[in-house]
Formats: C-alpha cells, structure tokens, sequence
C-alpha cells in the first residue's frame, strides 16, 4: 500500500538510546548544531504524525467513495489507484520544487494547510461527487467492471491532496540531508517514520476514530492536525531553516563526489540507472500483488471483517517501515548497493515462497487461537496481528530496505536530493498501481493465489539477477549469486505442496466446525467434496456436496457458509425471503429486485409468482455459476426468462437505477463483513423505500446468530425507522433468521389472497418444500409486529454511513455461542402483545369463521413451547369471536392449567 508510509516511534522517547545514537549520527555525519538536532526530532516527529493522518486520509476517502461506487473491487482498486497516481505526481512535482527552494520547511508547512484546508472541505467534494455521479452515470449499468466515469470522479476528487501528499517524502530527505553522503540513511530515516506513523494512523482509524466519532469526525481531526502542523512549521521549526543552495547553484559550486560506484572506480552509467530504476518500480509492482495475495489468503483465514483489513493493511505497513529503519545504519557504509538490491529482491521472492509450505496449516493455527483467545479481543487482535506478521514479514521487511538502497543508488547519478527521492516513489508507486489492478483482475481470477505467488516470486528472482550483473560485484560472485538464486528458486517450486482447496476454504473464522470434525478434515477425512471452486475477483467461492449421492449442498463465500440445500429442499429462510413480501400483497406485483444472488434460492420463490419482470444483482461472477449446483431447490431460476441479471454492487445498482418495483429483496450476508455492511445502513434503507411502488413491500435478511440484544435493536432500528410498518418472522426449524419485511403503508396478509395463492400450483409446492402446507403455517412463522418492536427497540441507536455501528459491533460477537438466537426470539416472544401476525379477514367471513381461524391457529402456536402463552390469547380471541366454541374453551383450560394460570 503506497501511502505516505512511515514513522521510527522510538525516536520520540528523549531519554532514549535511540535518540542519542541518532544524535550522534546526525552531529557526525551532518555536522548538525544541538539545536539543529532538537529541531530534526521536532521534524521527525511532525513527520510521523502526517504519515498517522495520511493513512487516515486514505481509509477515510476509500470508504467514502466506495459508498458512491460500490464495493466491487474495481471500484476500490479504481479510487486505490488514483489515490496512488496522486502520491506519484506529487513526489515528482515537489521533488523537482523543494530543490529550488531555499527552506524546504517553510515548503513542507505550506503544503500541509493546504491539505488540512482541503480535508476539513472534502466532504462537500465527495457530496459533489456523488452528486455528479448518480446524475451523470447511466441507470443502474455499471456492472462490475472497470467505470471510467468513477475514474474520473475519484481522479478530480483525490488528486490535489494526493499530490500534496506524494511532494512531502522528498521534501523531509531534502532538508535532512545536508550533504548527499548522508542520502541513503536520511531517506531510511524519513521513509521510515512516516510509514510507522502509518501503521498508528491505520490502527487508531480502523480500530478506534471510524467507530467512536464516525467517519466525517475522523476526516475532520485529521485536518485539523495537519493544519496545526502547517502553523508549526511555517511560524516556528521553518524560522532560520533557510539558507540552502539551489540545486543549480550546488552543481555550479559542488561537484558530486559521490557519484560513483561503491568501489570508487566508476560512474554508474544512464542505462545502469535506467535498469535500476525500472527493476524498483517493478518491485513496486511485485509489492502490491503481493499485498493483494495475502489479503486474499489472510481472508480466508481470519475472516473480512474491517479489524481482519485494519491488522492486515498495519501488518504490512509494519514490515516496511521497520525494514527500512533497520537498515538505514548500513546504506551510507555500503560499498555494493546494487547487489544488496539484488539480495533484497530475491529474499522477497524465496521468502513470500516459503510461507507456502505453512498455508495449509494456518486455519488449524488460527481455530486454536480462537478457541484460547477469542474472548478477550484486545488480545486477540494482538495475537492475530502477529499472526499475519508470521506470513508476511520478512518480505515486507526487505521491501522497507529497498526503498532507501535505491534512493541512494539513484543519488549516485549526479541528480540532486529532492529529484532523486521523487523520481525514486514516482517510479515505485507506478509500479504499485499496475501491481494493484493486475494482481487482483489478472493474476489471481486466471492463475490462483498459489500460482500468482510463484510467478511473481519469479519475477522478483529475475529482477535479481538482472540486478546481480548491473552490480560492480566480480565475475565470480556474479555466477554464484545468480545460479545460488535461481537454485533455491526451482528447489522451492518444485517441493510446494499444493493448494488445498478443501482446507483453505474450510471458513475456521465462521463456520461451526466440531472438534472431531477439526482433526478428521486435517487427516483428509472430509465427508464432502468440493463440486465447484473458484477465486473470483471479488471472492472465492465454492460449492460443497455431502450425504447419501450428494443431497446435501452448501455454498461458501471465501469459507463462510452462505446458504445450503437438501436435495430439492431449499434453506428455509432464503426461501421465505422471496415468497413473505410477495403473500403480503393484496395486488399481484409486477416487477421486483432482488439484492444479492447467492444460492438463487430467493430468486427460485419469487419466480414462483406472476411477475413481468424480475432484476437480480449480484456482485461476483463466481456466484452465479455457484447458483446453477442448486437448480433443483431454486427452481432454475436463472433461466427463467422474466429475469435479467446484472453484475454489479447492490447498493451502486440501487442509487443509480430510476426504476421503482412492487418488490424489493435484500438477501445479502452478514453486515460485520466490509462491504457488505454498507447494506444495511439508513441511506440504504432509505433508497430502498424511494424506489418502492405505492403499496409495495421489502423484505431484508438479517442475522440472528452471534448477536447480542443491543446490537440486534441497532439493526432493526435502523430498518424501522426508514419503514413506518415493519413486522418479523422466523421459521421454526431455523431461528438464526430473520425475516424483516417493511412497507411504506399498511401491509398485511390479506386471508383471502393467501387462499388464492395458496391454490396455484408452483406457489403451493415450493412452500411445502419447507413445510408450508397452507396459510396457518405461514402464519406461525410471526416472531413480532410493529407496535412491539418498537417497544423492544427502545432508544437503540441507527447504524449509518456515517456511524456504522454494526460492522465494528458484530466482529467482536463473532465466536460467541451461536444458540444465543434461540435466547433473543424467546425474549422478543415474551414481551409482545401482539400474538398475531398483520392480517385482513374476507368481508364474507363471519364471527364464526374468525373464531375457528383464532382457534387452529392456537394450536399450532401450542405445538411450541416458547409459544404457549400466545396460543392461550389465540383461544381466547376465539371464544370473544365465538363464546361457543367448545374446543377452543377446552383448550384454552387445559393449557392454563399447563401454565398455573387463573381460568377466566
């Protein structure tokens, strides 16, 4: 991740060792009076804050214009991308400026009020953004791929503060280097301390500022540190920091004396230069498509949720800041740069091919620390912070070298400080970008994460030896190093064990697996097998059949169970999903969306109606495919000809489309997981309801598995507040489902309807699947209505774009016990009044007609347990309707006495 990366934390301890050995460099090696040295640890300091609030920046921007753009990775490589270019531009900008500058304080202060200025205005910029967007953009196709108008729009809305951004790396080197010898250390230093800044910036955002103050309050304190860092600077750290000649002005007067090779004997030649400078920004490159790969790896492991991105993203930057900072006390004393770059290149190749050989061990590792530690998250953010530092630091590590080796090979050219260290990030972060968009649009959906890994590893290694015969190393070292590189190479390949598809999409992170069964998948003993695999762009998704010829079928979406089916029986509550908001009309409805494809079971039950036309969204390709292993339980929706799929992000498709429907369907998964959250939020509710038909219906999926009360209130809360008239159903064989349906005017089951539908032959059999063999039982699958859940929501707050509660809330709960949904229905149960869900009675229907509809109802309600003082309300809504009916009376005594209640 190319961001202003950097900071050497433990520079800022006075009383430290390490600020008295760098005193001692900088009074050695700089000839810096003490107060010149207070004022470098005051610059350094400044310097790894604004490294802190440029990965605030980032994150912050990122996620709001994913919410613009959707969450496809497109559209985060598309504005990751231009934030990058950015960094780029600036640093060859301000690189080519700052040597023409005579206080190149006074430059770095004035660059950062205009970008704490620009910040604290930036989210008028991103409204107008949006604005620009959903009026601009045509309706609703987009698809999943590349958009040139969201290029467009995030370059106009990143690219001045980026470029400000990008100019700050080589305007720090540029003032603490006061002689070029001190290039390669200096440039470590500054890379260093930024980058460590970026790593607190990454942790204090993604784990702390996003989720206590909200995102626009992050946005806001980062402005205003940098503008108060834009005060210091000019007013008082940039008084009597003048003074330095301009860089014509020095080669006029300053022959380069270091502008030889190491040995001595000769100048680096232009072409040298060239190839050196080409191979870094491939290693640019090889970077980022590492990055991408073990983001891809990492979340299979432990998971997508904003805490599994924050520890992955900090872990990263880690590496490379640390790296750096270890090795600045060697770059100015070596005599042989450009085979240390070598070295450094194939030890991030043979390295990142190592930690091969431990993926297949890694879901075992990690379930055994969830099992220890997953109580006490501090803890076990900690333990998976290090967890991920085990896959990726020495790579990372020799990644942070590189950048300053580089920095003072390229010095060696003759050019001057500022232009050196610009063209240096401009030529890496170049590469970056391409690493970016090819590692996670080419290499992985065409190779796999293991191939992708091998082939960029080779590309590395070849780097390498390019680099060894650049190098003014001896012939002899030359051969060696190179066949020595190459060797390990091939011996690793070759002994790779292979990609273990069962285990690594095993989802340890989520999905309930016994113990026993833990130690009979790592034997090979799996009982399933997978029947479809593949690592999409956006995710890797598979398949799994097991039981007697394969009946039981699950889909998952990298590891987590998504959905599943038996044979021609389809999950209860996916199915449930498509026919509740259709049964609640009174009107046949002629069109309707669905959010999120995943099995096509939802799709498969609102086939099942007389629509003319049906939309289904869906974000990863692989899904669909996915959905065609469960044709026989979602009825081959998709080859139904009343359906028009699209591939594009369900919320993106929701802001952009000007069509409104009679039935809108949001089954997508969890909301802890990134992206995903971004679903169930007020704005998106609200445009569900903006594109609702008059007298139309909604229907959302939302979980009721590993979640307490409180965050359940902020769910529904959240809903009911867009929807004046919500109710909720379950069915009783899977209560960690949710049914949520919401309506902008009255709805309910209309009894005669019911009875209409219930006679259509494609409608009657789908809901027998799931033991719905008439309006009764559909009934029975009421947990509560709208009068109450707004008693039980209580003054729970709403989860919004701009305090997203939910996605930081529900990662915490994830390893808790998974029966505690059966503790949240029975508690809404036992606090509601009404016992019946929303219903209209024919006006032919007479008293009689309603009292034996309240009494068979009771009696289902009497066949569970948490439901009995709900069947006793039933009977007596029977016996006011029809004090003669004898049955009800009957039944009405003996579950009193069952309950030790009073006979009425």
């Amino acid at each position: 991740m190319k961001s202003r990366s950097s900071c050497y934390s433990i520079l800022l301890n006075k009383n430290g060792i390490a600020v008295s050995t760098f005193k001692r460099l900088t009074n050695r090696d700089m000839g810096h009076t003490e107060t010149n040295t207070n004022r470098d640890l005051a610059i350094l300091l400044l310097f790894f804050l604004t490294g802190l609030t440029g990965l605030a920046y980032e994150l912050v921007w990122i996620r709001l214009l994913i919410l613009v753009f959707g969450s496809t990775q497109f559209a985060f490589t598309t504005v990751l991308t231009t934030f990058m270019a950015g960094l780029a531009l600036g640093s060859l900008i301000f690189g080519r400026l700052v040597d023409r500058h005579d206080n190149p304080l006074k430059l770095y202060g004035i660059l950062e009020l205009a970008l704490g200025a620009y910040c604290l205005a930036s989210p008028l910029v991103f409204e107008a953004v949006r604005y620009i967007y959903l009026n601009v953009i045509g309706p609703s196709e987009t698809g999943a791929g590349f958009n040139g108008v969201q290029f467009g729009l995030a370059f106009i809305a990143l690219i001045v503060p980026t470029t400000l951004m990008g100019g700050t790396l080589p305007i720090i080197v540029k003032y603490l280097t006061k002689r070029q010898k001190t290039v390669g250390f200096n440039t470590a230093l500054a890379y260093s301390v930024n980058t460590i800044g970026a790593v607190v910036g990454c942790l204090i955002t993604g784990l702390a500022t996003l989720y206590l103050f909200g995102v626009k309050s992050t946005l806001y304190g980062a402005g205003l540190i940098d503008i108060a860092i834009g005060i210091v600077l000019i007013g008082i750290l940039s008084v009597g920091a003048g003074g330095y000649k301009s860089s014509k002005e020095r080669t006029e007067e300053e022959p380069c004396a270091i502008s030889k090779t190491g040995d001595g004997r000769a100048l680096i030649s232009r072409s040298a230069l060239f190839i050196i400078i080409s191979i870094f920004a491939i290693s640019g490159f090889c970077s980022l498509v590492y990055e991408v790969l073990w983001t891809r790896v990492l979340s299979l492991i432990i998971g997508s949720s904003v805490y599994a991105f924050t520890i992955m993203l900090a872990t990263f930057l880690l590496g490379i800041g640390l790296g750096s900072i270890i090795f600045a006390p060697f770059i100015d004393r070596c005599k042989k740069p450009v085979f240390w770059f070598a070295v450094l290149e194939a030890v991030i190749g043979l390295s990142s091919l190592g930690a091969i050989f431990f993926y297949k061990e890694l879901p075992f590792i990690f379930y055994e620390i969830n099992a220890k530690y997953s109580e006490n998250f501090a803890l076990f953010l900690t333990i998976e912070f290090f967890f991920c530092a085990a896959l990726m630091i020495i790579p990372t590590l020799s990644m942070g070298a590189i950048f300053p080796l580089v920095g003072k090979i390229y010095a060696r050219g003759g050019s001057s400080v500022g232009r050196t260290i610009g063209d240096v990030y401009f030529f890496n972060t170049a590469g970056a970008i391409f690493g970016a968009f090819l590692g996670g649009f080419v290499l992985m959906p065409i190779l796999g994460v293991q191939k992708a890994v091998i082939l960029t590893a080779a590309i590395n290694i070849a780097a390498a030896v390019i680099l060894v015969f650049v190098s003014s190393t001896g012939v002899v070292r030359k051969a060696a190093s190179s066949v020595l590189f190459i060797a390990l190479f091939i011996a690793l390949t070759v002994s790779l064990p292979n990609w273990d598809r069962m285990i690594m999409t095993l989802g340890l992170y989520s999905n309930v697996v016994g113990t026993e069964n833990i130690k009979k998948v790592a034997e090979g003993n799996t009982g399933d097998h997978l029947a479809y695999y593949k690592e999409g762009v956006n995710a890797i998704i598979t398949v799994r059949k097991s039981g007697p010829g394969g009946m039981d079928i699950t889909y998952q979406a990298n590891g987590k169970q998504e959905a599943r089916a038996r044979g021609p029986r389809p999950a209860e509550a996916w199915s449930l999903l498509g026919h509740i908001p259709v049964l609640m009309m009174k009107e046949p409805p002629q069109n309707a969306l669905l959010v999120g494809l995943g099995s096509g079971i939802t799709l498969g039950a609102l086939t099942r109606y007389p629509f003319k036309s049906i939309d289904a969204v869906e974000l990863e390709p692989a899904v669909v495919v996915a959905a065609s292993y469960f044709y026989e339980s979602n009825n081959d929706a998709l080859e139904d000809k009343r359906v028009k799929l699209h591939l594009a992000d369900g919320r993106n498709f929701l802001f952009t489309t000007k069509k409104k429907y009679d039935v809108i369907v949001s089954a997508v998964s969890d909301p802890w997981i990134s992206g995903v959250s971004n679903l169930f939020t007020y704005e998106y509710f609200t445009r569900m309801s903006e594109q609702l038909n008059e007298g139309g219906t909604t229907a959302l999926w939302f979980q009721n598995y590993r979640i307490r009360p409180a965050e359940l209130k902020i769910g529904l809360k959240t809903f009911a507040t867009v929807f004046p008239y919500v109710s909720i159903y379950f069915h009783y064989t899977n209560t960690t489902d949710l049914i949520v349906i919401g309506s902008n005017e009255p709805h309910a089951f209309d009894m005669g309807t019911l009875d209409k539908y219930f006679r259509i032959d494609e409608v009657r059999d789908d809901l027998r699947r799931i033991d719905i063999t008439g309006p009764l039982d559909l009934l029975d699958l009421f947990l509560i209505g709208d009068k109450d859940l707004r008693a039980y929501m209580g003054d729970a707050i709403i989860n919004t774009d701009e305090r997203p509660f939910l996605e930081f809330a529900l990662p915490k709960l994830l390893y808790m016990d998974p029966a505690r949904a059966i503790n949240n229905v029975q508690e809404i149960i036992g606090l509601t009044t009404e016992v019946l869900a929303p219903v209209t009675f024919p006006e032919r229907w007479t008293a009689r007609d309603r009292a034996r509809f309240y009494f068979e109802l009771g009696k289902k309600y009497a066949n569970s347990s948490f439901r009995l003082r709900q069947a006793v309300k039933l009977f007596e809504k029977a016996l006011i309707e029809d004090p003669a009916h004898k049955a009800a009376r009957e039944h009405l005594k003996m579950l009193k006495r069952e309950l030790g209640l009073k006979d009425a």
